[in-house]
């Protein structure tokens, strides 16, 4: 099957693709690699390599009189895509399900659309309906695949009612037009033959002359073939199918041969990478309060001899200071406390010197205007206390306030004041919203918004007040500069200071309240199942993310600071057992693969083993083996399982590990699970090479990818079986214009076969299959 690849770089990194495969050296071929060697391993990053010739100094970064100069940088997405065709080079050309891959061109565009109403082949057609003038008006589709100096020839047809719609061409853009139709209400089919000029073209459908808004002309079976002349049309279109999508890691140049050819041997890396590079991740509870892009954030799990807690928001906001509030003594007792259970940093400890006289926090804002939001993570079993503020620091400490306390019945009470420090001024008191007993010495996470017109709103664990309450022009939120933590003055003069432990500090300027319900959830040791989580992670990453299969299982609550995001998503498949990896088409989209995924999957393609490349070779050796397994977790007891008879024939091959398994069954099951899978692993074959592109199933060899099974038939004797079904774990590939092979990485896909209830020849259990984990 002709076959063709397609490369494409991003230049300025906004999804705007340019089709660089002509300057692709075929002689080097494109080599891709992606997945895993075996079963026991991590996916690892996917890689290209592939040559550019660079005469001109196009790809060489630096050079300001280069094509695509200043672009040629390091990380610029980069794409292969490989379309495939058996005579029809057109991707869309029937319309019968949709008009995808076609589009709408000129100053004054058409509309395109599918319509029923004829079809020259099939029941549909695309309509294109056009605009008054304009230049360039044309419905087109991109063409892959062409050799360039070869001749081609492109056929339609079309239908052109009478009464004054413009008869039509078709040509290719930049290249030229064909004759225009010359019939009306029938079907006819023009052609244009031209040489290529480059590996892609823009075939266009353009009217002869200058159109009136509302004049048709309906497109059916268009074709793009090789050779000088239009043949019968085929309505079997061509596919693409992408093969890597990652970003460059280098754009070096080499002269071969002495400085007259000048080649670019490039490499990239896909998502994974990138995730293992970036730094480490703050605990879960962190990432979740700075995911809303606060100005100013203080987790206060500064040193036990800081005096102060920086801010980690990004701009750059003062310390919160330590400060005495009134009289002498009271302490802020850096780390000697904890936070939220889940975030494994500590917090400061408040202790007063008595209900008036102790030692607090405060910060200086920088100057921004419009409303504000605050909020903090407390706890505490002393009531009738206030624990935090923002407020004007021109006009004195108590000036234009907004103030937040626990009142002795444990609810949140919010007042409001203008004045200087010692004049009450307008004092209002809320008790808002009942329900909530903030003094009962657990953690709680407290926001209050307070809008630009004077609505103030409060959410407490994750839960928005019914209604808002307001003060009208008492509070003045551009003049708010200053926050306060855990104890201030009162505007009679008198304190009110906090007894208990506050973190996470964090403020906003912005007019609406956050969702604080992933915050509240990192923060209260909810535990979630694992595509929750995956969920969690890869959103906390701003990444698109994609669940095959499903699953229950539950992750522990508890994801401390200091692994990458690629380990704190490997962290989910561990739990899991499953897998995780970058997606194949999407570059900013990653994969968990649930381990049921693989239950009872149908091979995808049969390949016959006489058709293989290479020597076939079966495997016996003790890599696979797994009999002594101890599963650890955090808060939980020691999960041991192993095979006696395993262990008494092969001596001892431990997998243990600690992930962050919820329970301890659930540890327990998947100790088990490696156990049974690796006690006595069968014989196997662990790689199978063929030339994809001579195969009858090229369409379905493309769609292969981890985890697929594919059935090898007519093993030779003497092996131990005559077929047998693989599990794809990984895979290399080197395309080039003539040849496509393929090396699969491969594991028996007779482990995954799991009793399922119900299910023909899967719930015979003992007998045919296994109980899945």
């Amino acid at each position: 099957m002709p076959h063709a690849p397609i490369v494409e770089v991003d230049w300025p990194n906004t999804n705007t693709w340019t089709d660089v495969t002509r300057y692709v050296r075929d002689e080097s071929g494109i080599q891709i690699t992606r997945g895993r060697g075996d079963e026991q391993g991590d996916i690892q990053p996917g890689t290209m390599s592939l040559t550019f010739h660079n005469p001109d100094g196009r790809f060489t970064p630096g050079l300001a009189t280069g094509a695509y100069w200043p672009n040629v940088r390091k990380n610029r997405p980069i794409r292969c895509r490989l379309v495939t065709w058996t005579k029809n080079m057109v991707t869309n050309s029937g319309f019968e399900t949709n008009i995808n891959d076609w589009s709408a061109a000129g100053t004054v565009a058409p509309s395109l659309a599918r319509s029923t109403t004829r079809g020259q082949v099939g029941s549909a057609s695309l309509l294109v309906t056009w605009g008054t003038g304009g230049t360039g008006p044309a419905a087109q589709v991109t063409v892959y695949g062409f050799e360039i100096g070869e001749v081609y020839t492109a056929s339609a047809y079309v239908w052109v009612p009478s009464g004054g719609s413009p008869a039509v061409r078709l040509g290719v853009s930049g290249v030229g037009t064909g004759t225009a139709s010359s019939t009306t209400n029938a079907f006819q089919r023009i052609t244009f033959t031209w040489t290529a000029t480059d590996t892609w073209q823009v075939l266009q459908i353009t009217p002869s002359t200058s159109p009136t808004s509302g004049q048709q002309v309906w497109v059916d079976a268009v074709q793009v073939e090789r050779g000088g002349s239009a043949s019968a049309y085929s309505s079997t279109d061509a596919a693409i199918s992408t093969r890597f999508i990652g970003t460059v890691n280098e754009w070096p140049v080499a002269w071969l041969d002495g400085p007259g050819l000048a080649l670019s041997d490039v490499t990239a890396s896909d998502l994974l990478k990138r995730l293992g590079r970036l730094n480490p991740m703050r605990s879960l509870l962190e990432e979740e309060m700075l995911f809303q892009g606060p100005h100013g954030y203080w987790t206060l799990g500064d040193d036990s001899d800081s005096t102060s807690a920086g801010d980690t928001s990004g701009y750059a906001q003062e310390s919160l200071k330590t400060y005495q509030v009134a009289g002498a003594g009271g302490v802020v007792d850096f780390g000697a406390a904890d936070g939220p259970g889940t975030d494994d940093i500590p917090a400061p400890r408040f202790t007063p010197y008595s209900f008036t006289q102790g030692k607090g926090l405060r910060a200086n804002l920088a100057s921004a205007t419009g409303g504000i939001v605050v909020a903090c993570w407390i706890n505490t079993t002393v009531g009738g206390r206030d624990f935090l503020q923002v407020c004007n620091r021109f006009t004195g400490l108590g000036g234009a306030a907004v103030v937040l306390d626990v009142t002795p019945a444990g609810f949140l009470q919010v007042g409001v004041f203008l004045g200087d420090d010692f004049s009450i001024g307008v004092f209002n008191l809320t008790q808002f919203p009942a329900g909530f007993n903030l003094a009962d010495g657990k953690d709680h996470l407290v926001a209050l918004q307070i809008r630009s017109d004077g609505g103030v709103f409060a959410t407490i664990d994750g839960v928005a007040g019914a209604t808002g309450f307001g003060y009208g022009s008492i509070v003045q939120t551009d003049l708010y500069d200053r926050i306060v933590v855990g104890g201030f003055k009162s505007p009679d003069g008198s304190a009110n200071l906090f007894d208990g432990v506050i973190s996470h500090v964090w403020y906003m300027r912005r007019n609406t309240m956050p969702d604080w319900t992933y915050a509240y959830s990192a923060g209260a040791g909810t535990t979630e199942s694992t595509p929750q989580r995956f969920l969690r992670v890869y959103g906390l990453l701003h990444l698109e993310g994609a669940v095959r299969g499903s699953s229950t299982t539950q992750m522990s609550p508890q994801v401390a600071g200091g692994s990458t995001p690629l380990q704190a998503l490997r962290d989910v498949a561990a739990v899991e057992a499953g897998l995780v990896y970058a997606d194949r088409e999407l570059g900013d989209t990653v994969v968990l693969e649930c381990r049921n995924w693989r239950y009872n999957e149908a091979s995808s393609v049969t390949l016959v083993a006489s058709d293989l490349l290479d020597d076939l070779k079966w495997s016996d050796d003790d890599q696979p083996i797994v009999n002594d397994v101890t599963h650890r977790r955090d808060g939980g007891a020691d999960q041991r399982v192993t095979n006696a008879a395993s262990i008494d024939e092969y001596g001892t091959y431990d997998d243990s590990k600690s992930s962050p398994w919820a329970t301890d069954d659930d540890a327990l099951a998947a100790a088990q699970w490696a156990v049974y899978k690796g006690a006595d692993p069968p014989p196997r074959i662990t790689q199978v090479t063929f030339m994809a592109n001579t195969r009858a199933q090229y369409a379905s060899i493309l769609g292969v990818d981890i985890s697929d099974v594919i059935t090898l038939t007519g093993l030779p004797a003497p092996s131990p079986t005559s077929s047998m079904d693989l599990h794809v774990e990984g895979y290399s590939e080197t395309i080039s214009l003539t040849q496509h092979r393929i090396t699969f990485n491969t594991s028996p896909a007779a482990v995954s076969q799991v009793w399922q209830l119900g299910v023909p020849g899967r719930s015979e259990l003992g007998v045919t299959t296994r109980i899945g984990l």
